[in-house]
């Protein structure tokens, strides 16, 4: 039996579209899953929809392509199951990497699947995010030790707030939120003891020691995601310390010194994409992903990290394109947007 579905399409730059489809039944090892919640990523997203995605004009790569369906954040409930699915039944409620669509089929046999249980008790909203969230997650993975660490985060849309609490919650003080906008240095700070810098203030570096009792952070996460942002990092992090790249550089910094601005002062530079989480232990990946999603599921079913406040905007699917506008010009409104599908 098929079912009729929607979902957001992006056929070309500033460009969304709803698609009508159908979904039929789950195969013996599938099931159908009715989506509740999805997320936007911001930055692959907004990267995708303003079109300056590296990999959509590189040959070599099948993702991402035009027309493109965007999302990989959601929750859903499990409509029905195929007849050797034995992980879930009819019923279960599940986050996974959900597109900005109705409904679905997944793989209900993959034990490598990303597919975890969810707690009734988590609000749709919040639910959607956890899949998420292992992005930010990737940089305290990458920290490493980070217990008593002042560490400072540049840029505080989603996936900076998000660090900043986690952060927070995995014991690192002072922890130090650092934007330009007003209304999102506020937000940081409603977490208890999260302290926040404009950087168009005055001298950056004598906010931080202020904060810092005296001492420059010992941890810069850089999660804006613009590539000219790692040089300041390595500037205001102390001697020695680490400077984490969450954010996913678009572009070529191009003034970066690294005698003086690296190597000269013996700072570690190290990438935390997703792919510091990976699906087996590794030499030098040991975290892996269904540890790291059994951790957020965790923290968000016990509210040690909280989701809702930083959501700016719950809407309908259809409401997607003027969504993706406000993240990209109007900052100080938009922030965290997760969408829904049915009425």
């Amino acid at each position: 039996m098929f079912i009729k579905a929607k979902r957001a399409v992006m056929p070309k730059p500033y460009t969304v579209t709803i698609e009508e489809y159908e979904i039929g039944a789950p195969s013996a090892t599938q099931m159908r899953v009715q989506i509740e919640a999805s997320a936007i990523s911001a930055g692959t997203e907004l990267a995708v929809y303003t079109g300056v995605h590296q990999w959509l004009h590189d040959p070599t790569r099948t993702w991402p392509k035009w027309p493109f369906v965007p999302g990989y954040s959601g929750v859903g409930r499990v409509l029905e199951v195929g007849a050797e699915v034995t992980r879930f039944k009819a019923g279960d409620r599940v986050i996974f990497p959900a597109r900005h669509e109705s409904h679905t089929l997944l793989d209900g046999m993959d034990p490598n699947a990303l597919i975890f249980p969810i707690a009734e008790s988590v609000p749709a909203s919040v639910a959607a995010v956890a899949a998420l969230a292992r992005f930010p997650l990737a940089a305290l993975v990458q920290t490493r030790e980070m217990l008593g660490q002042c560490v400072a985060v540049m840029g505080q849309g989603m996936i900076g707030q998000i660090a900043v609490r986690l952060f927070s919650a995995a014991g690192a003080f002072p922890v130090i939120g650092i934007d330009s906008v007003a209304a999102r240095r506020a937000i940081s700070e409603r977490t208890y003891g999260v302290r926040t810098v404009d950087p168009t203030a005055v001298d950056v570096k004598d906010q931080l020691r202020a904060i810092n009792f005296g001492q420059l952070p010992d941890v810069v996460v850089e999660a804006t995601g613009n590539p000219q942002a790692v040089k300041q990092a390595m500037n205001i992090v102390a001697d020695g310390g680490k400077v984490i790249m969450v954010g996913s550089p678009r572009g070529i910094a191009g003034d970066v010194d690294f005698y003086w601005d690296l190597h000269g002062r013996s700072i570690q530079l190290i990438g935390a994409h997703g792919s510091a989480i990976g699906l087996e232990p590794r030499e030098k990946f040991p975290y892996v992903q269904r540890r790291a999603m059994h951790l957020l599921v965790h923290l968000l079913e016990s509210g040690k990290v909280k989701i809702d406040d930083l959501i700016s905007h719950h809407v309908h699917g259809s409401e997607l394109g003027t969504m993706y506008d406000g993240l990209l010009n109007r900052k100080d409104e938009f922030l965290l947007v997760t969408s829904y599908w049915q009425e």
